[in-house]
């Protein structure tokens, strides 16, 4: 997403401030921590930005001569007159080899001086005391990536030669061939002052590297809990970013093996390559909800195709080439980025209008550092050196990237739990179906009086049990069970009262018999009782006790007093016979009628 540090000056590369929505807040909490992301940002450019306290630079003065066809020899260059240059100037991509000619002055204590090369990715860096005689004899130093870490002339991350300024004065040469234009800076430093640089750019490298290790903890937490391709994306570009800069800073460097140093040349050109490649990735992802033209995603498929290519020219060693048409790329990938950008065809979070701002912005920024990279007077102003545009644009990109993605997810959680609430209160209002269905089923099987089953059910529920003992040949009797003179109960004591004795009868009956009895009120002051498993002399018992415990009993009332009740009970068995339930209800109707004629509060059998 950066252009590669090794392709282009300081001043081509860009600062991106794109926007992100913040939602689900206030309209004073959202503009609150706009600001407070706005300040943080200012904090960190202002603190990368700020150029370090100035020590005395011992270079009196600096001349610089390309070679075009990088066959020239110390011998040539010390004769030739060359242009003089200032402390930074660039090595472009049509010469490979540039010869500096450098003069310092002994340091004010000692004679010790570092002439400070940066930046860390230059391939061959070789360095000529100049001295009487042939040249070809003057002592000569390396150093460089493609040359061992512990084979350096200064065993450091930043590159640069330790010399002996015994004289007022003394001339070098470096002759510094690099595959990739760059741009360089050449300072000769006491060595306090050096090893104060390279501490501080120790420093600011841990700085980035904890930056952009926690946001990359944070894409893989998100998408672990999410599950959502686009956080898990950002994750790979943010490692990818992260490797690259260690890479091409020169901090893994150590870890190269010392019969291949040029892998981590060979490393970084690879992940030049893949962050405008896994940028391509990303933002596919993150367009995708908003339906851009199908024309528009192919587009991008397109241009992902493009990774294999560079990785086949690298692969055959046109190396220079590969970082050429990389760096085309990205500025044309961010120009597509914007075209779709303003293609979206669905609203969602954050805003079309935010992203198309975004991009533009990240366009607009390209533009504009790249424009002061061709102009000398305009990169003198804006200068930025390597490492303070790699963390700038990791904490820029990186954490406004993540703050899209958090504002999606945070936008993502309040539709689950929304969909959670909605689930939760459809479940209720089943539950709720449920029950009242269960009620009015209930209310439709029971007598509204005593609670009992009401006719229909009693009747369903015995024929099932009836088909049961018949088929099993298993015991069965029915009790027919009246009150006797409800009639004059009713109109002595009034209808309120009757109910009151029914009621308690049922449930005297109702404590007297088993779970697995059927009960039931069958009509006005009529009972029904199925005794399962039982027969004989075991039911004639029980339907005994049934008027025991109802005569036993008083149903007592404020106005009324005490009242005194009984009940008839007829019963049928079914004695292994194969009848119908309205026979058998039939008998034990007929047989409780003829307890009442009896003489009531008895009970008789059908024979």
């Amino acid at each position: 997403m950066i252009p590669k540090l090794s392709s282009l000056s300081a001043n081509d590369f860009c600062i991106w401030f794109p926007r992100a929505s913040i939602v689900g807040t206030t309209p004073f909490m959202r503009e609150h921590r706009l600001k407070q992301l706005f300040g943080l940002l200012v904090l960190i450019i202002g603190f990368m930005l700020t150029p370090s306290a100035l020590a005395g630079d011992l270079v009196v003065s600096r001349a610089e001569l390309e070679d075009a066809t990088g066959t020239l020899t110390i011998a040539d260059v010390a004769g030739h007159v060359v242009a003089p240059s200032g402390p930074s100037f660039p090595i472009t991509s049509r010469n490979n080899v540039h010869w500096v000619c450098v003069r310092v002055r002994a340091p004010a204590t000692g004679t010790k001086v570092v002439l400070f090369i940066r930046p860390t990715f230059l391939n061959d860096v070789r360095l000529y005391e100049a001295g009487s005689g042939n040249p070809l004899t003057w002592k000569t130093r390396v150093t460089g990536n493609h040359y061992a870490y512990r084979d350096r002339d200064r065993a450091n991350i930043s590159l640069g030669f330790v010399v002996d300024v015994t004289a007022p004065e003394a001339t070098y040469y470096l002759r510094i061939k690099t595959r990739s234009p760059s741009w360089l800076d050449l300072e000769a430093l006491e060595q306090a002052e050096a090893e104060r640089k390279d501490q501080q750019r120790d420093l600011a490298m841990v700085f980035f590297a904890t930056a952009m290790l926690c946001l990359l903890l944070w894409a893989i937490l998100s998408h672990l809990l999410d599950h959502k391709p686009v956080a898990g994306l950002f994750a790979v570009h943010q490692a990818v970013y992260t490797l690259y800069g260690l890479v091409a800073t020169g901090y893994l460097a150590p870890l190269a093996p010392a019969r291949f140093p040029q892998l981590g040349d060979w490393v970084e050109l690879v992940l030049y390559c893949a962050i405008n490649f896994t940028s391509l990735l990303f933002c596919r992802a993150l367009f995708k909800p908003y339906a851009p033209p199908r024309t528009m995603m192919r587009g991008l498929s397109l241009l992902l195709c493009t990774f294999p290519l560079l990785l086949a020219a690298i692969a055959l060693g046109y190396d220079t080439q590969a970082v050429i048409a990389n760096n085309l790329l990205i500025k044309f990938t961010w120009l597509y980025f914007v075209a779709i950008a303003f293609s979206l065809r669905v609203e969602r979070t954050p805003s079309r209008r935010l992203l198309q701002l975004f991009f533009v912005s990240i366009l607009l920024n390209n533009t504009v550092f790249w424009i002061a990279g061709q102009s000398s007077r305009i990169s003198s102003f804006v200068k930025l050196t390597p490492v303070q545009v790699l963390i700038i644009d990791g904490l820029v990109i990186g954490g406004l990237f993540a703050m899209i993605l958090h504002t999606r997810a945070r936008q993502a959680q309040r539709e689950a739990q929304q969909a959670a609430l909605d689930l939760v209160l459809v479940q209720k209002k089943f539950e709720l179906e449920q029950e009242r269905k269960k009620h009015a089923e209930l209310l439709a099987q029971t007598d509204y009086l005593t609670g009992l089953y009401n006719r229909r059910r009693f009747v369903e529920l015995a024929e099932r049990e009836l088909k049961r003992a018949i088929r099993f040949q298993r015991p069965l009797t029915l009790l027919m069970i009246d009150v006797d003179h409800f009639k004059v109960i009713n109109d002595t004591w009034g209808h309120s009262t009757g109910d009151i004795v029914l009621k308690n009868i049922a449930r005297l009956m109702r404590e007297t018999l088993r779970n697995v009895d059927i009960f039931g009120r069958t009509g006005g002051d009529e009972f029904a009782a199925v005794i399962v498993e039982t027969e004989g002399s075991d039911a004639y018992e029980i339907a005994q006790r049934f008027c025991f415990t109802v005569a036993d009993a008083e149903t007592t009332q404020p106005d009324t007093g005490r009242i005194q009740v009984s009940i008839s009970i007829g019963v049928s068995e079914l004695n292994g016979r194969n009848v119908d339930f309205n026979s058998l209800l039939h008998e034990a109707d007929q047989t409780m009628y003829s307890a009442k004629q009896a003489g009531c509060n008895r009970v008789a059998v059908c024979e």
